[in-house]
C-alpha cells in the first residue's frame, strides 16, 4: 500500500504542475515604481518607540530639573536598561543614543512651565512609573 500512495503522489505532482502553469494568469506588465524620498516610513518597532519616548521623558526631566520620587526613578531606570538590552545598547552606545534624543528634545524647545503640554506629558509618564 505505501508504494501505491507514493506512486499516486508522484503522479499527482507531475500532472498538477503543468495544469497549474496553464491556469496561472499571464504575467502583468512591468510595474511602475515611484521612489519618494520625502515619504515617512515608520519602521521602528514598538520597543524602539518606547525607548525613544523614555529617553525623551528623561531628557525633559533633566532639562527642566523635575524631581522624581521613588519608586519612579528606579522603575524608569530598570525599564530603560531592559529596553537598551533588547536593542543591544550598552555603555557608550546607550549614552550616545540618549544624548541624541536629549539634543533633539532640547532643539525642539521643551516647555518647562508648570501646566505646559510638555510638563503634563512628563508628569503622566512619571505617574505611570511611580504607580500613582
Amino acid at each position: 500500500m505505501p508504494r501505491f500512495a507514493l506512486a499516486f503522489s508522484v503522479l499527482a505532482l507531475t500532472v498538477a504542475a503543468p495544469l497549474a502553469q496553464e491556469a496561472a494568469p499571464a504575467p502583468a506588465t512591468t510595474p511602475t515604481i515611484t521612489v519618494d524620498p520625502s515619504a515617512v516610513v515608520d519602521a521602528m518597532p514598538k520597543q524602539g518607540q518606547l525607548l525613544t519616548g523614555l529617553y525623551a521623558t528623561q531628557a525633559t526631566i533633566e532639562l527642566c530639573n523635575i524631581t522624581v520620587a521613588e519608586p519612579g526613578v528606579t522603575a524608569m531606570n530598570a525599564h530603560r536598561r531592559q529596553l537598551e538590552t533588547d536593542f543591544h545598547l550598552e555603555g557608550e552606545s546607550a549614552v550616545k543614543a540618549y544624548e541624541t534624543v536629549k539634543a533633539d528634545v532640547e532643539k525642539a524647545g521643551v516647555d518647562c512651565a508648570e501646566g505646559s503640554a510638555d510638563r503634563q506629558q512628563t508628569d503622566a509618564v512619571i505617574a505611570v512609573y511611580s504607580g500613582t
